[in-house]
């Protein structure tokens, strides 16, 4: 029986892995971390795991009592316990909460991929059997991408599940798993009433090497709507580099920001123009630099690039309960540009680059640098790497660049 103190303790360990986790979640999407800096953060979440999985029953009972307040963090840290405890009870319990909003789901499913890929095959079996619910089997899916661990003919079955969050996560896995062989059944899903579907069947057979996919993944880009920029960034590499070009340039009319990423994931030193132009309007500048970043490799942290948020700009969510913006901004964290300084800079350093060659990070496209982009870039420029190598069949699955970072360290032969 832990005593007061002892207890206060593993709660205190409950409450700094979920919030710590909740911050984790945002960073490996954020321009602000890279490689280095996620392992760093990882680390204080696997130092708070490891006093709970040493106080044993109370470690565990912290995490239960967490969940009286849950977040999407609380229902990470019990579902990382439940699952090396390979307690598949307190699993299904966990799995009717985190069935209450797709963040809590994000942390049950950041807890199969954050764990072992042992503790996570001693329970797969519970998860990917034919008799198990659709909800099972999407969270054995789940596991199966995110620990990049080829579920054989179980994803087959998913792909053709009635449930329609199982089937586009089934869509999902087989990119992310480079299963090539299922590109045919990938296909007959790109006229699929579902969206998300229809996106993830495209991406996927994109990734996969199906020329055709860019056709479905640009129209997404051209219609807008949650999936248009990813849509945007994976047609453009997958094609061919006249048609990603007039087609980038196409949407930089229809739309500014969807064309940002096609431009940034384009690399052609040919849009730097109207990117630069993209910077003189507030809610396109720090879009803008970005795109520039990614492409030329400028840093725009540094103090003479570096401006403020224009007076009175604000973006993204706010305290207005009318206003029906809830969304992030995509951009929050990144720097607002100086476009004369930036404008400066590029008459004196164009010279390096040519038009109709690929740029990433400011060198060209090629095998080598897109394996030490993957060791050394921020993370939107790694996941950018990822899907290029994985394009270029130079890897045989997708690099999990949001997979726990020694992990990640190990598999680039960093550790």
């Amino acid at each position: 029986m832990s005593s007061a103190i002892e207890a206060a303790v593993y709660a205190q360990h409950a409450v700094e892995v979920a919030m710590l986790w909740v911050s984790r979640d945002v960073a490996v999407d954020d321009s602000a971390y890279d490689l280095p800096s996620i392992t760093e953060l990882d680390e204080r979440i696997e130092a708070n795991l490891d006093g709970l999985r040493m106080a044993g029953d109370s470690g565990w009972l912290a995490c239960v009592a967490a969940l009286k307040q849950a977040e999407a963090g609380e229902i990470f840290a019990a579902s990382a316990l439940a699952v090396e405890r390979c307690d598949l009870k307190s699993i299904a319990a966990l799995l009717d909460l985190a069935s209450k909003s797709e963040a809590y789901t994000r942390g049950q499913v950041g807890a199969l991929g954050w764990v072992s890929l042992d503790a996570v095959k001693r329970i797969l079996p519970g998860l990917l059997d034919d008799s198990c619910p659709p909800a099972l089997h999407y969270l054995g899916i789940s596991a199966c991408a995110a620990q990049r661990f080829d579920p054989g003919a179980a994803l087959g079955y998913a792909l053709v599940s009635e449930d329609l969050t199982l089937r586009a996560s089934a869509c999902r896995a087989a990119g992310e798993l480079g299963r090539s062989d299922l590109t045919t059944e990938l296909r007959r899903m790109w006229q699929n009433p579902d969206a998300s579907i229809r996106f993830f069947a495209a991406w996927s057979g994109a990734l996969l090497g199906d020329a055709e996919a860019t056709n479905v993944l640009f129209a997404f880009a051209k219609e807008g709507g949650p999936f248009a920029r990813a849509a945007c960034r994976t047609a453009v590499r997958r094609a061919d580099p006249a048609t990603a070009l007039s087609t980038v340039q196409a949407l930089t009319r229809m739309d500014p920001r969807v064309g940002l990423a096609g431009a940034a994931a384009l690399g052609d030193p040919a849009v730097v123009p109207w990117i630069l132009d993209c910077m003189t309007t507030p809610e396109l500048a720090r879009a803008a630099g970005a795109a520039l970043a990614a492409i030329t490799g400028i840093d725009l942290t540094l103090s003479r690039f570096r401006g403020r948020a224009p007076k009175g700009f604000v973006s993204g969510p706010n305290d207005d309960p009318s206003d029906e913006n809830v969304a992030m901004d995509p951009e929050h964290t990144s720097p607002w540009p100086i476009p004369e300084a930036i404008g400066a800079w590029w008459k004196t350093e164009a010279k390096r680059f040519s038009r109709g060659t690929r740029y990433i990070a400011g060198k060209a496209v090629s095998h080598e640098w897109l394996e030490e982009v993957l060791r050394s870039g921020s993370q939107p420029l790694r996941a950018a790497a990822a899907e290029e190598l994985l394009i270029r069949r130079h890897r045989a699955s997708l690099f999990p660049t949001t997979a726990p970072g020694a992990r990640q360290e190990q598999a680039l032969g960093n550790g």
